[in-house]
């Protein structure tokens, strides 16, 4: 394969203005399917996000919001195993168009229900029926239990659990290698990129885009697996030495770094090896929201931004600063009482001061407030779980029916308020109104291009949730910039904050899957939760 030349920033542009909300091919074709009382097998519930940095302290997690967990079963006999980057599960034994139940990608496995194989519609080699529901196709595709150098592969692969299924880097142009090339062949290949280590800068209307990422060298922490060790390209079978090409400012998911050829290697989550020395690495974003619970209730206040002023009220009733401040993303919980001094109106917080005396007091103007509904949205069923995102004030709530459970920041389109009549994805906007969950991905690819000569993706976006195709929930591991306008169109969350709604929304995924079908034509995954987008 050829590698594609390095797109003008015109190119990259209108890319990056794009790719952030394109759906990936799965999600693009699934039937969002509508909701039913079938039981489902859960994850494991994830850690509670670490305690805040700023005051005051987080609360202990509430064992009532983590998902109830199926008890761990006995070793399953037998398992299948998907071979390929993505395996449908079907509702019944039969290829049913687009209306798939749930997808496995390359070198998951799950337990199988049976192993003697089942009859059905438009597959030839006959259907295996797999836990805890649904059937997946026998094509050639598929593997039951896989023997050491498959495990090996998918090892090198493999997810990791918590907000950050990868690491992730940006490029700065760079191959993508099916085996580890020769000094020789990184220099014919690599003749076009410029030299290794110089790193180019995105035009600052995308800034965002390299926010978190690094210059810090990216150091070899693993030995080769050994089926890199041969002369043949490992993984998927392919023919070339580069398989595609690392468009400069695109995104790329990897699961180890080891040293050879005198070079430092990236192993991808899409089975190739990327030039350490032409990436940045992200850093890891430590923001997240608050459960909500205890003292931490609503209304509360976040402080967006930037960090904001403290003050306190005197026995004059005069109000002063401090000469402290609440960090930027802090948030605070109010009393619901205020005061005004001159045209200035402030609200009483429920933290102290640091003297122990009196309440601190938050500038009106400085805050974004928070309150509980008292009312279901139009379009949200009782006892449903929902979400509610504010395009105006950048936070979301999450309600188990009418009791708000979690509250944060986070990005919306960087386009504003969308205007009737207009196209939201042309003006990166967040499209308003009450949607279900169709699809969740608990990794995955987005590009405004199909296929594999993409002018620019982001590989492996995690914990996403589509609620209106291409329109998502998403962890953003490349900014922090939440609370203000800065995404494509999709909601852009912490990549901590993306985790928890992931696994506490509905449909659940089950055990093993990586992806599962909500709202529309399939009603096999049980009920879903409500996305409600307000200005």
């Amino acid at each position: 394969m050829s590698r594609s030349a390095r797109p003008p920033f015109p190119a990259i542009a209108l890319a990056l203005a794009l790719a952030a909300c394109s759906a990936p091919d799965a999600a693009r074709v699934a039937q969002l399917a509508a909701p039913t009382t079938t039981q489902v097998a859960l994850r494991a519930a994830p850690p509670a996000p670490p305690a805040r940095t700023t005051s005051p302290e987080a609360p202990a997690p509430s064992p009532s919001l983590a998902p109830d967990v199926a008890p761990s079963p006995a070793a399953p006999a037998h398992r299948l195993a998907s071979r390929v980057r993505i395996t449908r599960i079907w509702a019944k034994p039969a290829i049913d168009g687009d209306r798939f139940i749930g997808l496995l990608r390359g070198g998951q496995s799950v337990a199988l229900r049976a192993l003697d194989r089942v009859g059905g519609q438009g597959c030839t080699g006959r259907f295996y029926a797999i836990e805890p529901r649904g059937y997946v196709c026998d094509d050639g595709t598929v593997v039951v239990d896989p023997d050491a150098r498959f495990d090996a592969l998918a090892a090198a692969m493999a997810e990791q659990p918590g907000p950050f299924p990868y690491r992730y880097a940006i490029s700065n142009g760079a191959p993508m290698y099916n085996r580890v090339p020769t000094a020789a062949e990184q220099a014919r290949f690599e003749r076009g990129f410029g030299a290794p280590g110089v790193f180019v800068r995105l035009h600052r209307a995308h800034a965002a885009h390299e926010e978190l990422a690094t210059t810090d060298p990216i150091a070899a922490d693993a030995t080769p697996p050994p089926f890199l060790l041969g002369p043949q390209p490992f993984g998927e079978a392919r023919l070339d030495l580069v398989h595609r090409g690392l468009p400069l400012a695109s995104m790329v998911s990897y699961t180890r770094a080891f040293a050879a050829e005198g070079r430092t290697w990236l192993i991808s989550a899409d089975q190739t090896l990327v030039p350490a020395d032409r990436v940045r690495a992200f850093r890891p974003s430590a923001f997240h929201g608050v459960r909500l619970e205890g003292d931490a209730a609503l209304p509360l206040a976040w402080l967006r931004a930037r960090p904001r002023p403290q003050h306190r009220r005197l026995p004059s009733g005069a109000i002063e600063a401090t000469g402290a401040s609440w960090a930027a993303r802090a948030w605070v919980g109010l009393t619901g009482a205020s005061a005004e001094t001159g045209t200035i109106r402030f609200l009483e917080t429920r933290e102290r001061a640091a003297s122990g005396e009196g309440a601190l007091w938050v500038a009106a103007s400085d805050a974004t407030v928070v309150e509980a509904r008292t009312t279901r949205p139009t379009g949200v069923k009782p006892g449903q779980t929902w979400v509610i995102v504010s395009i105006g004030q950048g936070t979301l709530v999450a309600y188990e029916d009418l009791r708000p459970v979690y509250s944060t920041l986070i990005s919306p389109g960087r386009g504003g308020q969308p205007q009737k009549g207009r196209d939201p994805v042309a003006d990166a906007t967040t499209p308003l109104g009450t949607y279900n969950v169709t699809f969740k991905d608990r990794s995955s690819t987005m590009s405004p291009d199909k296929g594999d000569e993409r002018t620019f993706f982001i590989a492996d976006v995690p914990h996403t949730l589509y609620f209106n195709p291409p329109f998502a929930l998403h962890g953003a591991f490349w900014h922090e910039r939440f609370g203000e306008p800065t995404s494509a169109g999709c909601v852009n969350l912490s990549p901590i904050d993306a985790e928890w709604v992931f696994d506490w929304s509905e449909p659940k995924l089950p055990v093993g899957w990586h992806g599962v079908t909500g709202a529309g034509a399939v009603r096999e995954n049980g009920p879903v939760t409500a996305v409600v987008v307000v200005r």
